[in-house]
């Protein structure tokens, strides 16, 4: 896109070189709205070369020389619906609406009835100050949790139950295969082709060591799929167990295994995100295994006309 001044704002659209000035600012406003600042710039890369075309698909604004708000849009399906990232400093709104209507703008040229889904915390100043006035609805809400981690033996497994890293291009698919069965039907799930799937994993250059799977009596029923981006703390992405086997421990085998891993790797946390709606009692799960609240976060959602 061309560069674009409005009054005092300049606009462009963002580089991978802008990586650690976009990061600088996530961590800035997260610190204020999270209480954590540990966004890498591998995240920002990732997230940038999710972008269907960078060029157009995303945004910076400038108040003078101090970078104030990034905004990007990636394709969460082949339909519809795709998902925004957006930060603002506080003393910046008129700038983080300048941009929602960019890419609202940017949404609507690709399709019709574009379904725009955007997280924010609660206290958010987007959320407090613009986006109900622009027709954005919240749909739900969703916990950050972490666990402190020390040292964490692996985990003693059953007879008949096997946990294995992927480390071929037949368990990448079997670990697709699962994540798409076993999150079928949770909210915000999008269905996605395995060869779109794989682009998003290698856009955040997945360390296949970090995801595994779980087998019983030869089936595989479990996976978690985790990366080890951020600075001081482990992420775990997705963690599913297919409904034959849920409530018979896998899932916390696996997140033990996760455990273990993490801290040989010097992680002193481990995170992940949890519907607070998940029929499963997953957040009881969670806290159970050690997990704490750490931050929530609301999706607002818009269907651009």
């Amino acid at each position: 896109m061309p560069v674009e001044h409005t009054s005092e704002l300049t606009v462009r659209a963002a580089t991978l070189a802008d990586a650690p000035a976009v990061r600088s600012l996530i961590n800035e406003v997260d610190l204020v709205d999270t209480g954590d600042a540990g966004y890498s710039v591998e995240e920002v890369e990732g997230d940038l070369r999710r972008a269907a075309d960078l060029a157009r698909d995303s945004w910076l604004a400038y108040d003078g020389d101090r970078l104030v708000a990034y905004a990007v849009l990636w394709p969460a399906s082949t339909g519809v619906r795709f998902d925004v990232d957006h930060y603002v400093l506080r003393d910046a709104l008129p700038a983080g609406i300048h941009l929602l209507d960019l890419l609202t703008e940017r949404a609507a040229e690709i399709t019709a009835g574009a379904d725009l889904h955007l997280a924010l915390t609660p206290d958010s100043v987007l959320a407090v100050h613009a986006l109900p006035a622009r027709g954005w609805r919240n749909v739900r809400r969703h916990h950050v949790l972490t666990r402190t981690l020390s040292v964490e033996p692996p985990p003693a497994l059953p007879e008949g139950v096997g946990i294995r890293a992927v480390t071929s291009p037949a368990d990448e698919e079997i670990a697709y295969r699962l994540v798409q069965e076993t999150f079928a039907g949770h909210f915000g799930f999008e269905p996605t082709p395995y060869d779109e799937w794989r682009k998003r994993m290698d856009a955040d250059h997945r360390d296949w060591s970090l995801t595994w799977i779980a087998s019983r009596d030869g089936v595989d029923v479990g996976v978690l799929v985790g990366h080890n981006d951020r600075e001081a703390t482990g992420w775990v992405q997705n963690l599913g167990t297919v409904a034959a086997a849920r409530g018979s421990g896998i899932a916390t085998l696996l997140l033990r295994t996760a455990f273990t891993a993490f801290s040989l790797r010097g992680r002193r946390a481990i995170g992940l995100g949890v519907d607070t709606e998940n029929v499963h009692n997953a957040l009881r799960f969670y806290t159970g295994l050690g997990f704490e609240l750490q931050f929530a976060a609301d999706t607002w959602r818009l269907v651009v006309a």
